[in-house]
């Protein structure tokens, strides 16, 4: 199976999954696994390449990439936080810690932020990136960086759409035309910047980072600032204009400034043909 041939059915695979979760009542948690398990599928049984170590490595679980990590959780805090600050300076919303941010004083917040931020890439973040940026980015390749880099956010943001849809678990604020068109730009751009470090480090903890931290801004934004839902939804939610434009404008330049990356081979990043199991396979 070709590289892209293995990537729409990676994602027919996700895509049916959450929306059998969404259409019986599932909680989000359980959604989020659909991507490593679609993963693990194509890995095991469609292609067997998980009969390889080679198969394994393809999705960069194996390497850090510690040099993009203060990037990774750095940019998503500053682009949340400044929705939420947009939002107080307009008066749509007022400081009012509650949960965490209430029960902690403000010198404890970075270390409560950093625990989070590591529960979420260890958990939920690291099952939804495995099939994104682990496996399905780099079998997008085969079409440009750039266009695997923004189709993969994309195809993120569309998997959330039966639990958008069918529930009222994810993004339950504002008016669903303006709100979820919003939402899937939102994603998309975000993913260019999820993308690049994959395709910049060979690794996608770094991704799985750059999630993690976007996740915990948004739950800390709704605990730090009180303000009408709706109106907060619009301007420093996920499908705020501020959060938004920043991505978007983040992601442009990304795309501008991309180049080939290189694997630690020296070659673009890339996934290796399917094999049968071998004697030495894991």
């Amino acid at each position: 199976m070709s590289a892209l041939g293995s990537a729409a059915t990676f994602y027919a695979l996700a895509v049916v999954m959450v929306t059998v979760v969404a259409a019986t009542g599932g909680s989000t948690t359980v959604a989020m696994i659909t991507p490593v398990v679609a993963a693990v599928l194509m890995l095991l049984v469609v292609t067997r390449d998980g009969w390889t170590r080679s198969g394994w490595a393809s999705l960069g679980l194996h390497r850090l990439g510690l040099r993009l990590w203060p990037v990774a959780v750095l940019v998503p805090l500053a682009v949340i936080s400044l929705g939420g600050a947009v939002a107080a300076a307009l008066g749509i919303a007022e400081w009012n810690p509650v949960g965490q941010p209430g029960e902690f004083g403000p010198a404890s917040w970075p270390v409560i932020v950093a625990t989070n931020i590591l529960y979420a890439a260890l958990t939920v973040s690291l099952t939804e990136e495995i099939g994104w940026r682990g496996y399905l980015l780099p079998r997008l390749v085969a079409l440009g960086e750039r266009r695997a880099m923004l189709l993969s956010g994309l195809m993120h943001g569309i998997w959330h759409l039966p639990v958008v849809l069918l529930t009222s678990l994810y993004l339950p604020a504002g008016n669903r035309a303006v709100v979820i068109p919003m939402f899937l730009l939102c994603v998309a751009a975000g993913g260019v910047l999820m993308g690049w470090l994959r395709l910049r480090t060979d690794s996608v903890w770094p991704a799985v980072l750059a999630h993690s931290a976007h996740n915990v801004a948004i739950f800390w934004l709704a605990d730090l600032l009180d303000g009408q839902e709706t109106s907060m939804a619009y301007i420093a939610g996920e499908a705020g204009v501020v959060p938004v434009a920043t991505y978007v404008a983040l992601a442009a330049v990304l795309l501008v400034r991309t180049r080939p990356a290189k694997g630690s081979s020296g070659y673009p990043v890339a996934v290796p043909p399917a094999r049968a199991p071998e004697a030495s396979a894991l």
